[in-house]
């Protein structure tokens, strides 16, 4: 299923970001600081496009099941998107940032420590495929992967869904390259009420088929 963004989801995120906006503020400029040591984000970043990515990773909390959620495994983080910022906006649920390269995995677990999440946070290297996944949990990404490249990677592990914020056109294109019976729910956030920032950009969710 293919939507658009709504005005009242678009506001949920909206109030989100606003209740927690002083601890995102914070990571925003722990992720500057790091950025300029190793490249996590863009080299000569601004602060404004941080809290824009940030932002960004909120829309993930509209994807159907995420009240529910108990686990999030955030692959492909690099500086801690979305992983993160959604670990300090809902305080009931466990996360782990996973990245291949270690020094980017370093500069996470000292942002983890400093922002007080060690208690439900942490950052793991290595290769997802490798990687402990928990049952029933939600496997998220920004940026990182095909939904193809990922779905082969972690396919037999016991994820509910997996979670992308990428552009649609390309995750529909990806899809059709999955062999196995999966479902897509896409939500476009290029509405005329949204910012140019998020031009093309959707959360794409990708959910296994159970065979009857």
């Amino acid at each position: 299923m293919v939507r658009h963004i709504t005005k009242e989801e678009l506001q949920r995120v909206e109030s989100v970001y606003l209740q927690n906006r002083a601890s995102l503020e914070s990571y925003a400029d722990l992720l500057l600081w790091w950025n300029k040591k190793i490249n996590l984000v863009s080299w000569g970043v601004s602060r404004e496009t941080i809290l824009q990515h940030i932002k960004h990773s909120l829309f993930v909390c509209l994807v159907e099941g995420f009240a529910d959620v108990d686990s999030l495994f955030d692959t492909g983080s690099g500086g801690g998107l979305p992983g993160v910022p959604l670990a300090l906006c809902f305080d009931d649920k466990r996360f782990r940032i996973n990245d291949i390269v270690i020094k980017k995995v370093f500069a996470v677990n000292d942002m983890i420590s400093k922002l007080e999440l060690t208690d439900r946070v942490s950052g793991v290297a290595g290769d997802v495929s490798g990687a402990l996944v928990e049952k029933n949990s939600f496997v998220i990404t920004k940026h990182a992967f095909k939904l193809d490249q990922l779905y082969s990677l972690i396919h037999t592990k016991p994820w509910e869904k997996i979670v992308f914020l990428k552009g649609f056109e390309e995750a529909l294109e990806e899809a059709e390259k999955i062999e196995d019976k999966v479902s897509l729910d896409v939500i476009r956030l290029d509405t005329g009420y949204m910012d140019s920032f998020y031009k093309g950009k959707a959360v794409v969710s990708l959910k296994r088929e159970c065979d009857e």
